[in-house]
């Protein structure tokens, strides 16, 4: 036992460097993904619906310095810059060791620039600023630097000193500058790792495959992953039977900053979940007993503070992968009305399954079912017509929120409302016959209406209602009576009224 900590602890110490994870964020539309796509000679731009990348993707590039012989590996993360995907954009950060922030040198700074800035501090890692668009007419490189500066962000040159470079993702001026400038920093950065121990990392994304199962994508940080080790991912532990790198080719063993993708685990991991590997059983079981409970565990369920004042709507949320759900949950929690609740009963990841309507089938409230990225099942379209239960499903994500914004507005209970149309002082009572009584006043305030309601006053104090069935203004029928004027009623009430009340004549507004 003692030579194996031994062999152990010279094998932690046995490191070399590694190549740097590098976090691509910024604003929605700055070129992060034409960047990438210029860098790798190939397009996900055209692949992703509306135009905007909506999952963290990961990708290895080589790279040869100026003036050097030797290529180096570099690991990209594109991160999605849409504002619902601000937490995928953190995690984003905080897995990566450095991350360049894409700017427009059209546009300037903007909402999920400013975002993209706090999530690299709160990752505490090193950044370079990439201007982006300088091909543009509009293009102003100095104004940005100046924009940044105002929101705190010194770059060289300008007071400060985070790197910055010119890049255009059309034309690849000062792509190479950019990449030369990453493996600097990361040379800086000293970044270390030890190949031979177990590989340890982060879950970029989880998706379940019809047919394949649950598909995991992580980003190896230290250590190496051979096809049969064990991987352990918030107190679960599955055997690896399958490993793709990014370009979907199998491998038998990965390494440090490799973004892998594993098949074998039985259900899908929250992303941003650490994972550990293991070689042996044993020590896999020993990760399931040592498992600290309350850890992530990939619980992704949203439920809404319930009100006894609003109308709850059932909802079922499916999506592709984690991260998605996430941004989908989070973009759902942003719609409130204050009539109308959404209570999301169910989420989770996949197509949509019989199983979802089922478990919204005995509401009476008109249930929604939403997908995002995924599919209806067989059977589902029947079986939402039988128990009257409405099913969408949507590629972007805003025509997610805007579908639902919409149903929340279509299921708002009706309020009526009282609505004070007038003030009167009664001055004089000529008769009354059972719950009919005629009488004088005048409107102090508002108008009085024939067929209105009014309420009672005897010494501010309301005692009674009635309603007004004949109006006179100086004894000639009419309908409506104006401010300042007297007039002659008659007031259908079991309230005798008396000289001296005062009435509210209101209205009933309904909304």
């Amino acid at each position: 036992m003692a030579e194996k900590t031994v062999q152990q602890n010279k094998i932690a110490k046995d490191e070399s460097g590694r190549p740097p994870v590098i976090a691509v964020v910024g604003h929605i539309d700055h070129g992060k993904s034409t960047l990438l796509d210029y860098i790798r000679k190939s397009n996900i731009v055209a692949g992703e619906a509306g135009g905007i990348t909506q999952h963290i993707s990961a990708y290895e590039v080589l790279h040869q310095k100026k003036d050097e012989t030797e290529t180096k590996k570099i690991t990209f993360l594109d991160t999605p810059g849409h504002e619902a995907f601000s937490e995928m954009r953190r995690r984003g950060a905080s897995i990566a060791d450095i991350a360049i922030l894409i700017v427009s040198a059209e546009d300037g700074v903007k909402p999920q620039t400013i975002e993209s800035i706090e999530a690299i501090k709160a990752g505490n890692i090193p950044y370079v600023v990439a201007v982006t668009k300088i091909d543009k007419p509009n293009a102003n490189p100095d104004k940005v630097r100046q924009e940044l500066a105002e929101i705190g962000v010194y770059v060289e040159g300008y007071g400060g000193s985070v790197p910055v470079t010119n890049i255009s993702a059309k034309t690849g001026e000062g792509i190479d500058d950019l990449l030369d400038l990453l493996l600097l920093v990361a040379e800086l950065e000293e970044l270390k790792a030890s190949p031979k121990i177990m590989a340890s990392g982060f879950v970029l994304e989880s998706k379940l495959d019809p047919q394949t199962g649950p598909l995991i994508t992580l980003i190896i940080k230290d250590g190496h992953l051979n096809l049969g080790d064990y991987v352990g991912i918030g107190g679960k532990v599955a055997k690896i039977k399958r490993i793709e790198n990014f370009l979907g080719a199998q491998e038998k063993t990965v390494t440090v900053s490799a973004p892998i993708r594993i098949f074998g685990f039985p259900s899908s991991a929250e992303a941003g979940s650490a994972f550990m590997s293991f070689d042996n059983k044993k020590d896999a079981d020993n990760y399931l007993k040592n498992f600290i409970k309350g850890e992530k565990s990939g619980n992704l369920k949203f439920n809404p503070e319930d009100s006894k004042d609003k109308v709850d709507v059932p909802l079922v949320v499916k999506s592709d992968s984690e991260g998605t759900l996430e941004a989908v949950i989070y973009e759902i929690k942003k719609i409130t009305d204050d009539r109308v609740n959404f209570k999301i009963v169910s989420s989770g990841i996949g197509a949509i399954s019989d199983n979802d309507l089922k478990l919204v089938a005995g509401s009476t409230d008109m249930p929604l079912v939403v997908g995002f990225h995924v599919k209806e099942d067989r059977g589902v379209k029947d079986l939402a017509e039988r128990h009257n239960i409405t099913v969408a499903t949507f590629d972007i994500i805003y025509k997610l929120t805007d579908w639902l914004k919409e149903k929340i507005a279509s299921r708002r209970p009706l309020v009526s409302e009282e609505q004070i149309i007038g003030t009167i002082k009664v001055l004089k009572c000529f008769s009354q016959n059972k719950d009919k009584q005629v009488l004088g006043g005048r409107v102090d305030s508002g108008v009085i209406k024939k067929g209105s309601l009014v309420k009672i006053f005897r010494r501010d104090i309301e005692i009674g209602r009635g309603k007004v069935v004949e109006l006179q203004e100086q004894k000639i029928a009419t309908t409506e009576v104006a401010e300042g004027q007297q007039f002659g009623t008659m007031i259908e009430s079991k309230i005798t009224i008396a000289p001296g009340d005062k009435l509210e004549t209101i209205e009933m507004i309904t909304s």
